[in-house]
């Protein structure tokens, strides 16, 4: 009878000490990379119960690349990745219907040695250039049409090009077997904690071509289909990631928490990734979102032909998640 008094008690706190919602929020699954800056929300997130304030249930699956994370979805392995919403442009094209939701509109650049000869995008001429993310990515593509507005140069036959992930190409230019590299944020930050410098940003690229900011090229990634189905689910784990987002943009004791997710045992390259990530904070709406996307493929377009735009001679409708 004790033990019966005993376990009906255990039961009754732990259902009191429960977030509001726990029993019926959603299990979603979360592909994130190590050390990657999802990681870093979705920590806090858990932490603080935010996902079940929200009504969901996050769970995390660990992927080795952004190809993995790709594959990932499309295997219904994960529910959501981080990609770019031109890679759901061309699925969505394909007669894949994914859907993108803004997650930061933090910006790669080129870096090059501090003594490097290289000042701006022209002097790329005849140098041998490391490109992160592959031949259509995002970031390259923009950089690209950037470099006919600023200096008048097909970069891609100026330069000797290397293609390659981001870790080996910022190995590759510290034994100075590359002159410069295009990168992503996160690498770049690393770089300029090591005392690289900054040639132009992608977000100067973006301004150059005239393009609406903020411009968010990454985000969350998931299956329309899935999302009209469990539109709650989608809905309360972006609310989590804004909450999330609130509390790094605010908090010193959070970054703490998270830097050893961060593999920065540097304190510069600590303050470094935490200002690029914090001024990168952005939720523009999904009009916002096409009216930038429809302009940057406009460019790529007239600039690159359909080689630039993955064979696609007009951007598919829906790209951008909106609520139902």
């Amino acid at each position: 009878m004790n033990m019966r008094r005993r376990t009906c008690l255990a039961a009754a706190l732990a259902a009191i000490a429960a977030p509001a919602g726990a029993g019926t929020a959603a299990p979603l699954r979360l592909g994130v990379l190590q050390f990657g800056t999802v990681q870093w929300v979705a920590d806090i997130i858990r932490r603080h119960g935010l996902d079940q304030a929200h009504g969901v249930a996050l769970e995390t699956v660990t992927l080795a690349n952004n190809d993995a994370g790709r594959v990932a979805l499309m295997a219904q392995a994960a529910d959501i990745v981080v990609s770019d919403w031109f890679f759901v442009a061309s699925q969505r094209s394909a007669g894949t219907a994914l859907s993108f939701a803004p997650f930061t509109s933090a910006s790669g650049a080129l870096m090059v040695p501090a003594g490097s000869p290289v000042r701006g995008i022209g002097d790329l001429q005849g140098r041998r250039l490391g490109v992160a993310g592959g031949l259509l990515d995002k970031s390259w593509l923009l950089f690209q049409a950037a470099a006919h507005k600023l200096a008048a140069i097909d970069v891609a036959a100026a330069a000797s090009l290397s293609y390659g992930a981001p870790p080996l190409l910022n190995a590759k230019l510290r034994q100075g077997e590359l002159d410069a590299v295009l990168t992503f944020w996160n690498f770049a930050a690393r770089l300029e904690a090591d005392g690289f410098r900054q040639v132009i940003s992608i977000e100067e690229c973006a301004r150059a071509l005239e393009l609406p900011e903020p411009l968010s090229l990454v985000g969350f990634v998931f299956h329309e289909a899935w999302a009209r189905e469990h539109a709650a689910g989608i809905e309360g784990f972006l609310a989590a990631v804004t909450d999330a987002e609130r509390l790094l943009a605010g908090s010193d004791a959070e970054w703490q928490h998270i830097r050893p997710l961060m593999d920065a045992p540097d304190d510069a390259l600590f303050a470094n990734l935490r200002r690029r990530f914090i001024a990168g904070i952005a939720r523009p709406s999904a009009a916002d979102q096409q009216r930038a996307a429809t302009r940057l493929f406009d460019i790529l377009l007239r600039t690159g032909g359909t080689r630039a735009t993955a064979n696609m001679d007009r951007l598919p409708e829906g790209i951008f998640w909106q609520a139902p």
